[in-house]
């Protein structure tokens, strides 16, 4: 039985990628890792595993979702086209990702029981049981992101197993995104059809696969005292750190409010072992390496919202700059000093909370909505500069008019604090 194991992640995580690798070989002597870099490869010659770039996918769409997808939403895309290259590009019999956020602590014992047994495919369930107190995630939220978590999953090379991978591939072409209110979440919602589509679907709910911070309350994590880890009564196979702050063993995932490092007893100095390696493995390093498809051409950054235009993405990752996003809408009324861009105009459409606080059918509403965004709004979206260039109007930084001042009715609306915060900025923008 021809195995691959492998992960996927930019280049920022590759000192994740080499500590799973590290973990695998130290209970799987004979495993071949993989690691498929969602990202250039500038700069990763002396990366000591195997890494495939995204050219050798063969997708026709890759440059379009380079540019449509955020980060983890085009790592997670490309999931299953990784593994129809090891399973049917290179011939492996069996194919297992991982996350890079994972270590490994025993071998995969069950795994290979399920594949020898006729398994096509292997998957574990985040619970195995109901969260009943009132912590964050709660079932509700399980239930929203998928049934099975994807930081794992395991394929033959079966014609059940290359037909359901060909046909979640397709979907994740362009119907991969985190977008909960759509009833998506990136590839992992997806895989909520498999008991469905696989009839040689095997459920792993052994309970030491992929423990982490949202089944941690059933299985809790202790050292025997022969050293070997357990997950309950079961042995621990591996962990899932996901959440966890790279420096900063304090926060044991910033997922959740259920566990701290004071009460999630032995896990707590797993995720400290954890950091150290992941430090030791070149963090500081790798993770100051920027995304390659973080920015348009120019240099300004690709906001999230940006890559959500029906059209964006259409001719690849080639697009020079964010020009058309921050141009005055059509769809906004306009008023000397308080423009509305299409990017402010996206921003406000997509939180709640926003069009709740600033109406944009009234002119108090739009003032608001343009002071906010000056001061807060910019850079809460990940718009940067060139973003509060188009709110400004590119003629107002040349200096063809002055600068505008804070209506007397919003002044008074405001608190003392961001009055002040307001003020200051204009005379900083208008200098």
């Amino acid at each position: 039985m021809a195995t691959a194991y492998f992960t996927i992640c930019a280049r920022n995580y590759l000192a994740f990628a080499a500590t799973l690798a590290e973990s695998l070989r130290a209970k799987e002597p004979n495993a071949t890792f993989f690691v498929f870099l969602a990202d250039d490869t500038e700069g990763t010659e002396a990366f000591p595993e195997t890494i495939i770039p995204m050219s050798a996918l063969g997708l026709p769409e890759i440059g379009s979702m380079q540019f449509r997808y955020t980060l983890l939403e085009f790592a997670t895309a490309i999931k299953p086209a990784c593994l129809l290259h090891l399973l049917r590009g290179r011939n492996f019999t069996h194919a297992v990702y991982l996350d890079p956020d994972i270590q490994v602590f025993a071998p995969f014992g069950a795994v290979r029981e399920a594949f020898a047994a006729g398994a096509s495919c292997v998957l574990t369930p985040h619970l195995l049981q109901p969260l009943e107190d009132n912590g964050t995630p709660s079932d509700l939220h399980i239930l929203a992101s998928g049934t099975f978590n994807l930081g794992f999953c395991a394929f033959d090379a079966s014609i059940e197993s290359l037909s359901y991978l060909s046909w979640w591939q397709d979907r994740l072409i362009d119907q991969g995104y985190n977008a909960l209110e759509q009833g998506l979440f990136v590839d992992q919602k997806w895989m909520d059809f498999a008991p469905s589509f696989l009839s040689r679907l095997h459920i792993l709910r052994d309970p030491g696969y992929n423990v982490a911070y949202w089944n941690l309350a059933h299985r809790p994590v202790k050292q025997a005292e022969n050293g070997t880890w357990m997950a309950g009564e079961a042995k621990l196979i591996f962990f899932h750190f996901s959440g966890v702050v790279p420096g900063n063993p304090s926060v044991f995932s910033k997922h959740q409010d259920r566990f701290t490092a004071e009460n999630a007893g032995a896990a707590s100095r797993l995720v400290t072992a954890y950091l150290a390696r992941v430090s030791e493995n070149g963090h500081n390093h790798w993770s100051g390496i920027p995304y390659a498809y973080g920015k348009f051409l120019d240099g300004s950054p690709i906001a999230p919202m940006m890559r959500r235009r029906p059209d964006a993405g259409a001719q690849g990752f080639t697009q020079s700059d964010a020009s058309w996003w921050h141009a005055p809408s059509e769809r906004a009324d306009q008023a000397p000093g308080v423009i509305i861009t299409r990017f402010m105009l996206a921003l406000h459409e997509s939180r709640p909370d926003l069009r709740a606080a600033f109406p944009l059918s009234s002119g108090r509403g739009r003032a608001a909505f343009h002071a906010w965004f000056l001061t807060h709004g910019y850079t809460e979206s990940g718009g940067g500069e060139a973003a509060l260039e188009g709110a400004l109007g590119r003629s107002l930084r040349a200096g063809a008019a002055p600068p505008p001042k804070i209506p007397a009715w919003l002044s008074k609306l405001l608190p003392s604090a961001l009055r002040t915060r307001l003020k200051s900025a204009f005379v900083r923008m208008f200098r």
